[in-house]
């Protein structure tokens, strides 16, 4: 149902009939007042007639609304963009944490092998060898005087050794 609200623009009383609420109804009456006041102060009456004026006040407020256009336009591709970078985002964050659960994973599986290797490390010459291992600070094993040849081996060629046994 379409209400009656009277508002005042260029200090004349006018009655809007409008399905839209009075408060907003107020709101535009006060924004057209406005730009009607800001055309009178810049003393154009003596300059143009009415119809002029009416026709600039008009243009001042098509300005205003494609401005803001514009603006709500730059708005939504700038939120389609970075919805777009979110969900790419999202795709390589998934993709990371299976990388990051099959890193564990693989972590598991080398501390569980290294394990199992200390644990079958058990004969003679083998403990000379960590005896060796425990005394040098560098990476390669070392023994002053090797009874028998020793071969440096790194995780994945321990796989290998123990995969060969």
């Amino acid at each position: 149902m379409k209400a009656k609200v009277d508002v005042v623009i260029n200090s004349k009383v006018i009655t809007l009939r409008s399905d839209e609420n009075a408060e907003y109804l107020h709101k535009v009456a006060l924004y057209v007042d406005q730009k009607i006041e800001d055309l009178k102060s810049k003393n154009l009456s003596a300059v143009v007639d009415e119809r002029v004026r009416g026709l600039l006040i008009a243009l001042n407020i098509a300005d205003d609304y494609f401005k803001v256009k514009d603006r709500h336009t730059a708005a939504d591709v700038t939120t389609k963009r970075l919805m777009q970078e979110t969900t790419r985002l999202e795709k390589e964050n998934a993709s990371l944490s299976e990388l990051v659960q099959k890193l564990q994973s693989d972590l598991t599986q080398v501390k569980t092998e290294f394990e199992e290797f200390l644990h079958n490390f058990d004969t003679p010459r083998d403990k000379k060898v960590l005896d060796a291992v425990d005394e040098t600070e560098d990476d390669d094993l070392v023994l002053e005087e090797p009874t028998e040849k020793i071969i440096p081996m790194s995780l994945p060629m321990l796989s290998a050794v123990k995969a060969a046994n």
